[in-house]
């Protein structure tokens, strides 16, 4: 088996590799809609920088004069991107202007993700050094992961978190690989920067401590090292976190307690969807995330998955008999990965933490769980017969994705694999919960109004009203907002509510005449219906 084969790879594969996925991602940037917590995180950022204008004595006029930080309700959550995104809009010019500012925050959430790759890619090459086509696969991968891919152009809030979390996942395998105090700094930094997206950032401080805290233990002659990092790795990831933060300024340590004592008390006292069944958002079952993952991730990524899973709590295991958990340096680093793919959905299940639609809020433990998908292959090629076939078994599942991609586009957050058959899955599951693809629903319905003639919608939920703010110049002027039922042409919605899900499946009423249907590989997640049709109808009954 030391003998396999494998593509030699030259030093400008992977530019080219980023290169390409670059463009592509620029290109399609538009065709992503707006989601329902965009407008909110824009109002995060426009009352912090007002609150550090303040306290830098910045002559600034406000911009959200309404709101102090000091009361706000959110001012214990990390403004970073939202601070971020706009400053780029004012800078711009584009305050006013939501097609543009809500683009510009697409395009910060697209590269974000794009410079995550380039460190998910190095780490990947940290664990097989000799191996340059595994990151390039691993890499891949990951970006042919539909529901992650998404959520890369328009997620402000859950794809934050996992930008900052690869990147600080990356930052601690360098520093278990070359403990050394550059590498300690930037593992510092870089969680500084990760605990200022969400609290589940912590893990990656907690797994620190914990593996350098097991080796100090463990190893002899005593690792001094392990000690001092220790003891500078925790000041150093405050000092990194606070001026990116501004609530902390003042009374710093006490907000800090305050901001992590609140944020996992949240809750959120609505419904999700699992399988048909309506379930609260704040008792969830144990099953609900493990099921997610499983029915939203392409079916050839999970066998090699669990085969990594495997391969590495069978080694755990047996270290375990020597009252070891590695032994070597690649163990050190699969093991670490373990840790931190699924350590937060444990914790998640042992505190019955309230958990909001689909698994967005756990898409960042998603990498580590691709990096364990290139041990299962890597374990597979040397174990089995025909590595060979290994090779071409996962080529063909990352060709599958692709193609269901292409299929979906651009509504790859509503993914299912093809475990998922039978009744409609709006009837049974959480779709488009967020309402992104009311973009695509108004550009088609703007396309079918002649030239010169305006049609008015009536938008079930707030979110198809972002979407319609931001839409284009030329789409906009076919297409109008009316409030009232009565006098609206047509009714958007995403199906959110139980009744109309219902109502769908048995065509009462309004959906009875639908106007326009989006159905990405098949699958309904956004209606438009004709209610001058429905109208007409019943007046003759």
């Amino acid at each position: 088996m030391k003998n396999i084969s494998v593509p030699r790879f030259k030093g400008w594969y992977a530019p080219l590799f980023f290169l390409l996925f670059l463009l592509v991602g620029l290109f399609i940037l538009d065709d992503y809609g707006i989601s329902w917590d965009e407008s909110i995180q824009r109002r995060h950022g426009r009352v912090s920088i007002d609150y550090a204008a303040k306290k830098l004595g910045v002559e600034h006029t406000p911009l959200e004069p309404e709101w102090d930080l000091e009361d706000y309700q959110w001012q214990n959550y990390g403004m970073l991107y939202s601070i971020t995104g706009n400053l780029l809009e004012l800078g711009l010019g584009y305050e006013d202007d939501p097609y543009q500012h809500y683009k510009v925050r697409h395009y910060v959430c697209f590269l974000l993700f794009w410079i995550a790759l380039i460190f998910f890619y190095r780490s990947i090459r940290l664990r097989f050094p000799e191996r340059a086509w595994y990151p390039l696969i691993g890499t891949l991968a990951l970006i042919l992961s539909p529901r992650i891919f998404a959520h890369a152009f328009f997620n402000p809030k859950d794809h934050i978190l996992l930008v900052f979390y690869l990147i600080n996942t990356y930052t601690l395998l360098r520093l278990l690989k070359h403990r050394n105090w550059s590498s300690l700094v930037l593992h510092a930094l870089a969680t500084g920067l990760a605990l200022n997206t969400r609290l589940p950032a912590l893990i990656v401080p907690l797994t620190t401590f914990l593996i350098l805290g097991w080796e100090l233990l463990r190893t002899r002659p005593f690792p001094r090292k392990n000690l001092a990092f220790m003891a500078a790795y925790l000041p150093l990831s405050v000092l990194f976190l606070v001026p990116f933060f501004p609530y902390l300024w003042e009374d710093t340590l006490s907000r800090l307690v305050g901001a992590f004592s609140e944020m996992s008390a949240f809750n959120w006292d609505s419904y999700v969807w699992l399988f048909g069944d309506r379930i609260s958002a704040l008792d969830v079952p144990a099953y609900y995330i493990p099921a997610w993952i499983l029915i939203t991730t392409p079916l050839v990524y999970l066998l090699f998955i669990f085969t990594g899973l495997y391969a590495t709590v069978a080694a755990t295991m047996r270290n375990l008999r020597r009252v070891q958990l590695w032994k070597t340096e690649e163990q050190l680093l699969d093991f670490t990965q373990l840790g931190l793919a699924v350590g937060p959905i444990l914790v998640v299940i042992i505190l019955g933490s309230t958990l909001y639609n689909g698994w967005r809020h756990l898409h960042f433990v998603f990498p580590s769980f691709i990096f364990l998908m290139m041990v299962g292959f890597d374990f597979a090629r040397r174990s089995w017969k025909r590595p060979v076939l290994v090779t071409g078994l996962l080529a063909a599942g990352l060709l599958m994705t692709a193609v269901q991609m292409v299929r979906y586009h651009p509504h790859q957050y509503v993914y299912f694999n093809f475990a998922i058959t039978g009744e409609p899955l709006i009837i049974r599951f959480d779709m488009d919960y967020w309402g992104v693809g009311f973009r695509d629903a108004f550009l088609k319905l703007a396309e079918q109004v002649p030239e010169g003639e305006t049609r008015s919608v009536k938008c079930e939920v707030w979110p198809c009203k972002d979407n319609y703010y931001a839409l284009p110049p030329a789409a906009k002027e076919k297409l109008r907002l009316e409030g009232a039922w009565h006098r609206a042409d047509y009714l958007m919605t995403n199906f959110i509510w139980p009744n109309t899900r219902f109502d769908l499946r048995d065509r009462k009423e309004h959906f009875a005449y639908p106007a326009l249907e989006l159905r990405p590989a098949g699958q309904l997640t956004i209606g438009v219906y004709d209610l001058n049709q429905a109208r007409e109808n019943q007046e003759k009954e």
